[in-house]
């Protein structure tokens, strides 16, 4: 017996209905296929940053040797200048070796070496700030994010390629029908959204709105059904939901509910009719067996999760698969709704002719109840337009349809190639990292008007990149859909009940099906067709249904040639497959349906913002290829006017594909590129070295990739390839399952999701989420800060090295360059220790050069990351020139001003020259890395601060007392130390003044010329976030992603800020009402019949306060004026403040 996929039984599957098996363990140890995949030998992760600042502190090194030896020539002219002719310094010459050695001595605390101990406490803190955070928790299955390491947090903010597997990380690995097509209407079936609406208890809660492009709507949000309910603009149009669909894509009205109500209630029509044959269609063409529980409920087991979303949305709609025997099938079903009685039919299953890749359909021969024998047929589109009786109609339909969607993508192409090609030649010659806004008007202080269009300007520019620039008016696009007007159906705009049905009056009722269209057979050809067409650019996965009647002569003709087939001991399948084929054709069209693979949620938002990120996406799956492009275009991986070049070796054009479509890519004919690649052609790439350098060379110029049918060892062949392809690039692999440990370990970032397939990738990943979304605070975000972090400690602590040290050097010129330090020996050995280490390392964790809102509405700003904008050569000469300059700011200062000046009364001496120095750079370091380089400067600045200089103070309170005779406790005296001598004066402070000014200002002027001169886009993007309505709007286009935090975190956002800042007004208001005296007024009909008050407390009338509001009153006088009743009532009914009725 040939071993087969058939006899194999995998770990953990259910035999039943079998009272005892004979098998072999096969598969185990290190040949089960999870080993046989792992990667044998991972590699040690690090860091690409630290190679460049590894480089950076090999430059300190040679800086250091090169000072060490100008300053040991410099002691030997000094010495033959000098000391040989100083008779006090006879005899007392050094040897070169010892002056070299010293010098080496002094000038190697240059090199950082606390840079590395300290970033490991950055890092560390860095990953507990990542792990607390609630934005990136799933409260659905209470998991939060998870850091397993903290050596590559900063490569979080360079991320320039993504590899994702497909099923439990893209997708939610479940099926979900979604559409229909009969007789020429198409219908969506959402059936289970308004489940999980109902399970959600339809919850309302207030979110940031967004705005259109004038004027301002507020919004609130339900579960997604709400997100559908949207009116028809065209008939075709028909995606899945709001968030699924493709930006500019309006939703489809038709609701499978108000089908099946129509049906009921109009039972006979021709249209029911149709109806009802292809809903019955659905619950017969299947292999699912359906089983019961003791509660009555059914479930189903089913060979494909397609075939289980059939046989359910079948039962959805009131066709249930009751019982299932070897030649029967009972189907249950509501004539008159689900509170009317059951009816049960029997259907008599002849024969099954089973669904294969080659034959891509399946059909089944049933005999109905009335004794009539009828095959239906479902498969794809493609092959069973081939096979309908009409196929000639059908044909020509197609290929019309598919002109328009081709002329259609051109266009939008086209209409892409010009937008690129506007931002280029705009932005030729200047920076082109990022597309801004207008930038005439960016500071701050321009006029009202300027920053009304300046605000304009930026929400025109989000809602561009948030619908991808908006490429067609697709209220204009008539020609590429709808051609014939005969073929629309006009159904007025609707309303839509609480429970999400629609509630039509009975004119509308009597519109919601067309009848006269269903006996149109070449209209109801072409809708058909078109929403087909629609369905796949989707990304759903289509099926078409046909059916055909026989006569009992014709099909006990076919059933004995297929007998003879099915026990054939030679090419048994394929005759099989041949007979088949003549009983499967002459079909009558009965309808389409399309099927969701449920992608989790905000999966194609995450994907639009990572694209704009300039981050490339690549899909390797294990699945076949049409599943991998369905799932490419619900997920916005691929795009309506993509150009898809499918490699397949079947065909034998491999090689020459390559060639034409790099040659496309390079010169600018294509708007967006998406190559499709199998696991098998994937192999003969890899075993041909040239073919191999020119398929990475084309995978590296397009803007996806799908790779399908691929292995786990394939999958990290692809990350390890692109990491020696693209030297810079740091790649991230994110996956669920075992078959994804692989490309995790290889990739440069491993991202694990805590799915499903268990939790193997997320033990072994980097880092572990429990969403795929969750990746864009994880990257943008996060990622970017830390970048930024790591960056701005690597900067600050080479800086103040340098700042500190190079004094040092300078120094030696008034010294004889003998090596003699200007600083006391145990306070240069606590510099980095005490006194500037919490400078560095908080600017390290805290510091956030844009907020989290801003980074999330503009993916932009994360591309500094990917161009080593935070850390390079450039940066870093222009810190060490800042630092040079500033030293010798700091020395001469203190030399010109301090030490060959004899004005004060202690006199000048190598200990208090170096404490003023010493105190001038302890002062200008904190200074400038707690208050000039932190942008959201908080207590906690202020705090560092204050304990590092407050620290060096204490410090030489202390070391005074050591160095002084006077106490009682002096090791020797110094007449230059701070308690008793140097702190006594003035002029002392005076220049420590003076000097940290200098700095300060020197500094200040040199960031304010660059802001003002070379700008950068955070430069930029901070003056936005001044502006409380671009900051609101930022928040508007991040609220997906931030709403969590906002509703269950300490931090609120600005919106929120700002009406509890109007609530604590009208709070304020209220109880400056309630403050005031009390009158109650009563309006009635007096003796007289005129109007009579009621005082009360001793109060003068109503009137007589009305009387006296003709002249202005002093706050005293309103706060003495009484309050009426109807003040109070009007507060009331306007909602102010928090009124206490209980003060009333």
């Amino acid at each position: 017996m040939p071993l087969t996929n058939n006899e194999v039984i995998y770990r953990g599957s259910i035999m039943r209905n079998t009272e005892q098996a004979i098998g072999m363990v096969i598969y185990t140890g290190e040949e089960c296929k999870i080993r046989m995949n792992a990667n044998k030998n991972p590699r040690i992760k690090s860091p690409a940053l630290q190679a460049r600042v590894n480089r950076v502190v090999m430059l300190i090194v040679l800086l250091v040797v090169v000072l060490a030896v100008a300053c040991t020539v410099a002691y030997i002219y000094w010495s033959d200048d000098v000391e040989q002719n100083s008779w006090y310094l006879d005899k007392a010459n050094v040897s070169y070796g010892p002056i070299f050695t010293s010098f080496l001595i002094m000038f190697n605390t240059m090199i950082p070496i606390s840079l590395y101990v300290s970033m490991e406490i950055v890092k560390v803190a860095q990953m507990l700030m990542l792990n607390a955070d609630i934005d990136m928790y799933d409260p659905e299955s209470d998991t939060p994010i998870e850091a397993r390491t903290s050596t590559i947090n900063e490569e979080l903010g360079q991320v320039s390629y993504i590899f994702s597997d497909k099923t439990g990380t893209l997708t939610n690995n479940s099926m979900r029908f979604r559409k229909m097509s009969v007789a020429g209407t198409a219908w969506y079936h959402d059936f289970d959204l308004r489940e999980e609406e109902a399970r959600e208890g339809g919850r309302e809660k207030l979110i940031h709105k967004k705005r259109s492009f004038k004027g301002k709507k507020s919004m609130t949000r339900k579960s997604n059904v709400s997100e559908a309910r949207s009116h028809l603009a065209r008939p075709s149009s028909t995606s899945v939901a709001d968030k699924t669909r493709k930006p500019g894509r309006p939703v489809l009205d038709y609701r499978t509910a108000d089908m099946v109500k129509y049906i009921q209630r109009k039972p006979y029509t021709l249209f029911a009719r149709k109806a009802k044959m292809f809903i019955l269609a659905i619950a017969l063409c299947h292999t699912c067996i359906p089983e019961s529980d003791e509660l009555g409920n059914t479930s189903f087991q089913a060979a494909s999760p397609d075939e289980l979303a059939l046989v359910m949305a079948a039962q959805e709609l009131g066709y249930l698969v009751t019982d299932r025997q070897p030649n029967t099938l009972t189907v249950r079903t509501y004539p008159n709704g689900p509170d009317g009685p059951a009816s049960e039919e029997t259907y008599e299953i002849l024969d099954v002719i089973e669904f294969s890749s080659a034959r891509k359909r399946m059909s089944v021969v049933v005999r109905m109840p009335d004794q009539r024998i009828c095959l239906f047929c479902k498969g794809a589109d493609s092959i069973l337009m081939q096979l309908l009786k009409r196929a000639a109609l059908a044909q020509e339909k197609a290929v019309e349809i598919e002109r328009r969607a081709s002329k259609r993508k051109a266009a939008e192409a086209s209409e892409i190639i010009r937008r690129n090609s506007e931002y280029q030649a705009r932005n030729s010659g200047v920076r082109t990292s990022l597309s801004r806004p207008s930038m005439t008007h960016r500071r701050s202080s321009v006029s009202g008007r300027h920053m009304s269009t300046l605000r304009e300007s930026i929400d025109v520019w989000l809602r561009d990149r948030e619908t991808d620039g908006g490429i067609l008016n697709r209220g204009n696009d008539a020609e590429y859909y709808s051609p014939r007007p005969s073929a629309q159906i006009g159904r007025p705009s609707t309303t839509m009940s609480d429970s999400g049905s629609s509630v039509n009056d009975d004119e509308e009722e009597e519109d919601l099906v067309e009848e006269a269209l269903v006996v149109n057979e070449e209209a109801v050809f072409e809708r058909c067709f078109q929403h087909l067409n629609d369905f796949a650019t989707e990304g759903l996965r289509t099926l078409l249904y046909g059916h055909r009647f026989l006569d009992e002569a014709s099909y006990n003709t076919w059933k004995a040639a297929y007998r003879e087939a099915c026990t054939s001991l030679d090419d048994r399948q394929e005759k099989i497959e041949k007979v088949g084929e003549q009983l499967e054709q002459q079909l009558e069209l009965t309808g389409a349906t399309a099927i969701e693979d449920k992608l989790q949620k905000g999966v194609p938002e995450a994907i639009d913002k990572l694209r704009r990120a300039n981050i490339k996406l690549w899909m390797l799956t294990g699945d076949k290829r049409e599943t991998a492009i369905n799932v490419g275009h619900s997920c916005r991986l691929v795009k309506d006017y993509s150009t898809l070049v499918i490699l397949d070796q079947e065909t034998g054009e491999v090689e020459r594909s390559i060639v034409k479509f790099t040659s496309d890519l390079t010169q600018g004919t294509v708007a967006h590129s998406v190559v499709v690649v199998d696991g098998q052609t994937l192999s003969m790439i890899e075993a041909d070295e040239t073919l191999r350098a020119r398929f990475f060379k084309l995978a590296i110029l397009v803007d996806s990739v799908i790779c399908c049918r691929a292995s786990p060892k394939q999958k990290a062949f692809l990350v390890h390839s692109i990491r020696k392809q693209v030297k810079d690039s740091i790649t991230l692999a994110i996956g669920d399952g075992a078959n994804d440990i692989a490309m995790i370990q290889e990739a440069h970032v491993g991202i694990g999701i805590t799915g499903k397939e268990g939790l193997q990738a997320a033990r072994i990943s980097d880092y572990s989420i429990a969403q795929f979304r969750f990746l864009l605070k994880l990257l943008l975000v996060h990622g970017r800060w830390n970048y930024m972090r790591a960056c701005k400690y690597t900067l600050g602590t080479f800086w103040k090295e340098m700042l500190f040290y190079l004094t040092q050097a300078l120094y030696q010129r008034w010294n004889g360059y003998t090596g003699t330090s200007l600083y006391e020996p145990w306070s240069l050995s606590m510099f980095n220790t005490l006194f500037t280490s919490l400078a560095v390392i908080f600017l390290g964790i805290f510091t956030k050069d844009l907020a989290a809102s801003t980074l999330l509405a503009v993916p932009e700003l994360y591309t500094k990351g990917q161009q080593h904008g935070g850390f390079n050569i450039k940066l870093y000469l222009g810190w060490t020139f800042m630092a040079t300059c500033e030293a010798m700011i700091v020395y001469f200062t203190m030399f010109g001003l301090w030490a060959n000046v004899m004005f004060t009364h202690t006199g000048s001496d190598i200990f208090s020259s170096g404490l003023l120095t010493y105190t001038a750079c302890v002062i200008i370091i904190n200074t400038k890395l707690q208050a000039l380089e932190v942008h959201n400067k908080t207590y906690l600045s202020l705090a560092v601060f204050i304990i590092s200089v407050g620290g060096w103070f204490v410090w030489d309170m202390i070391l005074s007392r050591q160095y002084n005779f006077g106490s009682g406790d002096g090791i020797y005296h110094v007449p230059g130390n701070f308690i008793f001598q140097s702190g006594h004066d003035l002029a002392f402070w005076v220049i420590l003044l003076l000097t940290v000014v200098a700095v300060i200002v020197f500094e200040v002027t040199v960031s304010a010329v660059r802001a003002n001169l070379f700008p950068t886009d955070v430069d930029i993007f901070q003056e936005y976030e001044q502006d409380l309505e671009i900051r609101k709007r930022f928040e508007e286009a991040a609220a997906s992603e931030l709403q969590q935090g906002w509703d269950h975190g300490s931090k609120k956002s600005s919106l929120e800020l700002a009406r509890e800042a109007e609530m604590e007004a009208r709070e304020k208001q209220v109880q400056e009402l309630l403050s005031r005296p009390r009158v109650m007024t009563k309006t009635g009909s007096g003796p007289m019949g005129t109007e009579t008050e009621v005082e009360l407390a001793g109060y003068s009338s109503s009137a007589d306060h009305v009387a006296d509001r003709s002249n202005p009153m002093t706050e005293d006088e309103v706060m003495n004026t009484p309050r009426r009743s109807v003040e109070i009532h009007e507060l009331f009914t306007k909602g102010f403040g928090a009124i206490r009725k209980g003060q009333l």
